[in-house]
């Protein structure tokens, strides 16, 4: 039996930064992220942190398109320090910020999974509970299945960008073992940290 084409597919799905890195990856990367904004604007979808997605409440297009732009940057530069202060051999910083922006192509279907009326009604009086504690809220048990099964398949789609993500830095910055493991969880943290300040900046701007 071939495996060939097999570990090829698993490594375009985990792994595609062997095949394309620096401004490619960035222009891709950067679409990816735009269009996910938009679609998120569509759906009231908001990537409010680098690890974050929260539904339901309504802002300007410009918040949503942000929003990305914000997570992808927090993060790249976190790892990019990261990356200067462990690795041993010189690295390109336009591989990492390019390859970190095509990371975040998988919050694409995520946007996707969060269009249908149902997810969006359900996230509507869940937003207007959280804003008005107290309030009565109607929904359909349709849509709440519809809301529940979109967060449940919005969990693999979170793993596979992270492992995105870390494979990003590894190869980009070259390097492995504990302290590449190390590292990005720490890089990781710190950039939800800073994404999430930015974030509420961000809407306070607005």
């Amino acid at each position: 039996m071939n495996l060939v084409p097999e570990r090829k597919l698993t490594t375009l799905l985990f792994n595609p930064f062997v095949y394309i890195a620096g401004a490619q990856a960035l222009g891709l990367g950067l679409a990816a992220i735009l269009l996910a904004g938009l679609l998120g604007f569509l759906g009231r979808t908001h990537f409010d942190g680098v690890l974050d997605t929260h539904m339901g409440a309504p802002a300007p297009l410009a918040v949503f398109l942000a929003e990305g732009l914000v997570d992808w940057l927090c993060l790249s530069l976190v790892l990019l320090v990261l990356g200067k202060i462990i690795s041993k051999t010189a690295f390109r910083v336009i591989d990492l910020v390019g390859t970190q922006a095509l990371a975040r192509w998988p919050t694409l279907f995520t946007s996707l999974i969060t269009l249908p009326g149902g997810v969006q009604r359900f996230a509507r009086e869940l937003t207007k509970l959280v804003t008005n504690p107290g309030a009565k809220i109607e929904f359909r048990t349709s849509d709440a299945l519809f809301f529940f099964a979109a967060v449940v398949a919005m969990l693999p789609l979170l793993c596979w960008m992270v492992a995105l993500m870390y494979n990003s830095y590894r190869v980009s910055c070259n390097v492995k073992g504990a302290k590449a493991v190390g590292t990005f969880i720490l890089g990781l943290l710190l950039a939800e940290i800073l994404s999430k300040i930015a974030v509420v900046a961000l809407f306070k701007l607005t």
